[in-house]
């Protein structure tokens, strides 16, 4: 399975602005501010590629996504995981 988000839905970077989307056959309700709190008090783990800033750390996307959603990060991909945080106005940055 992979995620879903509605096409006409835009990217959002209002922390109060409530985006529908599925992942892994769960559909979810988040806000920007679901994935600035889950990163609170979060250690970042090893950036392989893709990363984002939340409160001047750099974390892996599948990491911030597994904390906001409570799914396991072994069962988000990458390509899941970025469309998801590009919805909410997350700038990725890709590593070289």
């Amino acid at each position: 399975m992979s995620s879903s988000i509605s096409p006409a839905i835009k990217t959002r970077r209002d922390t109060k602005v409530v985006v529908k989307f599925t992942l892994r056959g769960r559909g979810f309700e988040l806000q920007r501010d679901d994935f600035l709190a889950a990163a609170k008090g979060m250690s970042p783990g090893r950036i392989q590629k893709y990363s984002v800033v939340v409160n001047g750390k750099s974390f892996p996307i599948r990491q911030l996504v597994a904390a906001a959603t409570a799914v396991p990060a072994i069962e988000i991909t990458s390509q899941d995981a970025y469309r998801i945080l590009q919805k909410f106005g997350f700038e990725i940055a890709i590593a070289k």
